[in-house]
């Protein structure tokens, strides 16, 4: 795996990264942004998408965000991680993660991981990395709200 380098991406990257973000998405064919492409100039500000490549071919993606609190620091969340099948238990997720950490760790005091309960892999993947699991996160799911609760 020398061959791999990880850097940010640009809106040069976005067939690549449309690509691969729609092999993480499989199964929500029908969800409103699978057909949008992946524009790295359209990520919300105070982001980062970081890319692997294998001799100038994307074969992995990291979307890294961090919000701004008080005193200048905030939170850092790694929304996003994705690895081409063909490319995985290779250390290039892992190659992703320390440099998005790298990344978040200038502005955050915590960073944290988005991952599902089902994905057991992933889960144990971050573990072994060093992330520490919550055992405590609410969400809010707003299709299902009625009206405003003003």
């Amino acid at each position: 795996m020398n061959n791999i380098k990880i850097e940010v991406a640009s809106d040069k990257n976005t067939y690549e990264l449309t690509q691969l973000y729609r092999k993480l998405y499989k199964g929500d064919e029908e969800q409103k942004f699978f057909n949008s492409k992946a524009l790295p100039s359209h990520f919300v500000s105070g982001s980062r998408v970081f890319v692997a490549k294998d001799n100038g071919k994307i074969v992995g993606f990291l979307w890294a965000v961090f919000y701004e609190h008080i005193k200048n620091k905030g939170v850092g969340i790694i929304e996003e991680l994705y690895v081409d099948e063909k490319y995985r238990r290779k250390g290039i997720g892992k190659m992703l993660v320390f440099k998005a950490i790298n990344f978040l760790k200038k502005h955050s005091t915590v960073i944290f991981v988005t991952t599902g309960l089902h994905m057991h892999d992933a889960i144990k993947f971050y573990k072994a990395i060093g992330f520490k699991e919550s055992k405590v996160w609410f969400f809010y799911p707003i299709e299902q709200s009625k009206g405003s609760r003003e």
